[in-house]
């Protein structure tokens, strides 16, 4: 097991405290918590580049990371009422028909080719912004009307994304890259 992977985990292994802590109000115990893992986020990568240690573990392991902590984040924020219910709903969405999209390229024979892009890439710092924005001004007790417009942005760059790696899959299963599968007896 590299160190990356390990730091990837501890991500997973935050996210329970984290929901915990938004269900039970304690938001400044939140946002640490995000922040820390957000941290780990940037590290791991950092450290598998550093160190040569990109796996092919990492390569599931940090996005799954990442999705759980969003997920769970967009969930449990709108869940309490700092975040709008339909960017919530955008977010999920997103991520649950890339997940359908990865098994139906497999179920037709093709092998996906999960690599994130720079939308994807984006989309995903500007909804982890979106997450330190809500929780730091619920933590100050700021208006969080005034974050409006960054939600507006998010979903924005969350559906651009979304749809950016509808093309890219199907363009997997134009492709001729088939494995050797036979018909289910």
């Amino acid at each position: 097991m590299t160190i990356p992977n390990i730091i990837t985990l501890a991500r997973i292994a935050l996210v329970p405290g984290f929901l915990i802590s938004v269900i039970y109000g304690q938001l400044q115990i939140s946002l640490g918590l995000f922040i820390l893992a957000a941290t780990t986020d940037v590290l791991d990568g950092l450290l598998a580049r550093f160190l040569h240690q990109e796996t092919q573990l990492g390569l599931y392991l940090d996005p799954l990371a990442d999705k759980l902590l969003c997920t769970a984040s967009y969930l449990s924020l709108a869940f309490i009422g700092l975040l709008p219910a339909w960017l919530t709903v955008v977010v999920f969405f997103k991520d649950f028909y890339i997940g359908m999209g990865v098994a139906i390229v497999y179920f037709f024979g093709r092998t996906p080719r999960i690599r994130p892009t720079s939308w994807g890439k984006g989309a995903t710092f500007v909804q982890s912004i979106t997450i330190g924005a809500v929780l730091l001004g619920a933590v100050l007790e700021l208006d969080l009307s005034m974050l409006d417009a960054l939600f507006w942005f998010t979903g924005g760059m969350t559906v651009v994304s979304g749809g950016h790696y509808i093309v890219k899959g199907l363009d997997q299963l134009k492709e001729g890259d088939t494995r050797n599968t036979a018909a289910p007896v």
